[in-house]
């Protein structure tokens, strides 16, 4: 199973708690953080985001576990499920920018927007400077199913120039293009954030 957290730290606490993080054996090693990411842009600075993998006693552990660390404020959980995971061995400390995007979905047409978006990733990542880490989706909640998408760009002018909406007037719109344009018509909302992983747990 696997957990979407919201870890808020005390004021200007978030670099000493992603270390502790890092260093961290959650639930006795039952449960791992995947990827931890510090905001750049769109979110509090005192915030760390973490997917975390395990079964589900073990995430319940791991998230008492890092309620109780020093200088952490709350945890929020959000149980979300893969729909496809692409590039989880890229979830390392790195200087490039990760993208915590979420994608407001109509639950009714949730299958037609996977359908326009994990196929297209090859030729999307041909002919941008992104790598895709996964797709996840939380349980539909009135009507909307909401979807996690984690994406790495080299930098902010990288993930500017891959929108479809940002493609040179008059130039030919490759499939993805095409298909990122029409699953505009199954959400009910959109919402990014610019992050630099830390990689994972231990």
């Amino acid at each position: 199973m696997t957990e979407y957290l919201t870890i808020r730290t005390a004021p200007n606490r978030a670099a000493g708690v992603g270390e502790a993080l890092r260093s961290a054996r959650l639930a006795g090693g039952q449960a791992r953080a995947l990827g931890l990411f510090a905001p750049q842009i769109g979110a509090s600075v005192n915030t760390i985001f973490a997917i975390v993998s395990g079964a589900s006693e073990a995430l319940g552990r791991a998230a008492d576990e890092i309620a109780g660390m020093a200088d952490v404020a709350t945890v929020d959980r959000q149980p979300v499920e893969p729909a496809s995971e692409r590039n989880l061995d890229l979830l390392e400390d790195s200087p490039a920018m990760f993208t915590n995007r979420w994608f407001h979905v109509r639950s009714d047409r949730a299958a037609d927007f996977e359908a326009a978006t994990i196929p297209v990733w090859d030729g999307f990542e041909t002919d941008t400077k992104c790598k895709v880490i996964g797709l996840w989706h939380a349980p539909p909640q009135d009507g909307v199913t909401r979807y996690l998408l984690v994406a790495k760009y080299d930098d902010l002018a990288a993930w500017s120039a891959s929108r479809y909406f940002n493609l040179a007037p008059g130039s030919r719109k490759p499939e993805w293009a095409e298909s990122f344009a029409r699953r505009r018509d199954y959400m009910t909302d959109t919402s990014v954030i610019a992050t630099r992983c830390l990689g994972g747990s231990a």
